[in-house]
């Protein structure tokens, strides 16, 4: 099995990518929306993340990921409400077809505005397809219940269970494909397609996180079978 890891921004490391060299694109990229956790992490909280605004990266980060997929392949992308209008539209004008959106509906709700808002405890997931691909197993319904990270655990403000990942590699993928993450971040998808023998490739923009995600794979139970790539200037800094 192979894994290969980038250091560097996605819109330029994605068009030097074959086309069609891709079976899964399952990824969780900024939204757009100057996003920074409120939650304490030990002593101190996250950052902002690196390339969040404006958003004017949306619409060719689409079209690099249609580009990329293989025909009959499908496409996962987490979003918020207030920006999945945008993140849709992008998608569809790409040349995807638009099927579901999944609602991923955590244990615990984030914070925001305490005393004006109701809390929220849901994200969306855009499910779309290039051409046509059948879903693997049962059928299961748009709600997918999975709990969140705990606060003290997170290494990345916007962390993904991995049980969450895995759940969709498998749902649309076979053993030996290749799964994409444009904005890996702490490298979750690729622990999840490791444990589902799926290669993969990761980009992230972000030393640290990929840093902290490589310590992940290396520790995981399934490294003996994969041969990962990643840069030598990401180790050597």
């Amino acid at each position: 099995m192979n894994g290969h890891i980038y250091y560097g921004d996605s819109l330029q490391i994605m068009p030097t990518l074959p086309s069609e060299s891709i079976d899964l694109v399952l990824t969780d990229p900024p939204y757009a929306i100057h996003y920074k956790s409120n939650r304490r992490i030990v002593k101190k909280k996250f950052d902002h993340l690196i390339g969040d605004m404006p958003g004017d990266w949306i619409e060719q980060f689409a079209a690099q990921t249609f580009r990329l997929l293989k025909p009959d392949r499908h496409l996962y992308c987490f979003c918020r409400h207030d920006t999945y209008p945008r993140f849709y539209h992008a998608f569809e004008n790409a040349g995807f077809k638009m099927k579901r959106t999944l609602i991923w509906v955590k244990n615990n709700h984030g914070s925001g505005d305490l005393k004006g808002d109701y809390a929220s405890r849901d994200e969306w997931i855009i499910y779309a397809h290039k051409g046509r691909r059948l879903l693997r197993g049962k059928r299961k319904d748009n709600i997918l219940e999975f709990p969140k990270i705990f606060s003290s655990k997170l290494l990345h403000p916007t962390q993904k269970p991995v049980d969450l990942l895995r759940l969709l590699i498998s749902k649309s993928t076979d053993r030996g494909e290749v799964v994409l993450d444009p904005y890996a971040g702490v490298l979750s998808t690729a622990v999840a397609a490791m444990m589902e023998e799926r290669d993969f490739i990761m980009i992230d923009i972000e030393q640290k996180f990929l840093l902290d995600g490589y310590g992940r794979i290396v520790n995981n139970e399934k490294w003996d079978n994969y041969k990962v790539t990643i840069p030598s200037e990401l180790l050597s800094k």
